[in-house]
């Protein structure tokens, strides 16, 4: 206990000497950290009557450094970053993705896919962040693309969160390029988008 505590106070005293900026960071990544515990602490939530069960995921929050962000057009106004978000007053670990004044937001990810599976499958839940002023006349619409073909597309112009589970093609074995997308349709005003704990699952049947 006493060298627990002692790594504590050594934390402590090192974050003393960190700037404001510096801990609002650090207050995102402990939140993701204990939402992190959270997830490996809880049942396999993939587990199905069906006998499938997780067996790789591929998180996009855990490998956001490795993903590219570009603007199809110009990237003024665009923001793309890891923190978490309230949507509904409901909280989650997030990928935020607010598009620029014209064209679309692109974060684009290059992942290798195992072959050793039987479904492939990509989860997350879309939301615009709370004090967002969307209307029908003002959304902003999500888009998924795998290897350049569009997967899914969704408008949104409610603060709620939505959740998706989209079945993904034959990647098995293969190095793919998934890309999340956000485009303003026109008016990029409150596009506040964010992508929930997204993650990209592998499942295998269990042999019974």
């Amino acid at each position: 206990m006493s060298h627990r505590n002692d790594e504590i106070d050594a934390i402590s005293r090192r974050i003393s000497d960190l700037s404001e900026e510096s801990l609002i960071q650090l207050s995102q990544y402990i939140s993701y950290l204990k939402w992190q515990e959270e997830q490996w602490q809880s049942p396999d939530l993939w587990e199905s009557e069906a006998g499938q069960e997780a067996v790789w995921i591929y998180d996009l929050i855990e490998h956001f450094i490795e993903a590219s962000q570009t603007a199809t057009v110009d990237p003024s106004l665009m923001e793309i970053k890891v923190a978490p978000a309230l949507c509904g007053g409901v909280m989650r670990q997030s990928i935020w993705q607010h598009p620029p004044v014209t064209g679309q937001s692109v974060l684009e990810y290059e992942l290798q896919v195992p072959i050793d599976l039987d479904i492939l499958k990509i989860r997350f839940a879309v939301g615009v962040r709370d004090g967002a002023m969307l209307s029908q006349d003002n959304q902003v619409a999500f888009r998924v693309r795998v290897n350049g073909r569009p997967l899914w597309n969704h408008m949104k112009s409610s603060v709620v969160w939505e959740n998706f589970t989209l079945d993904l093609p034959s990647l098995l074995g293969q190095r793919a390029v998934l890309q999340l997308i956000t485009d303003p349709l026109g008016n990029s005003r409150w596009n506040w988008a964010v992508w929930g704990e997204p993650q990209v699952v592998g499942l295998a049947y269990n042999d019974v």
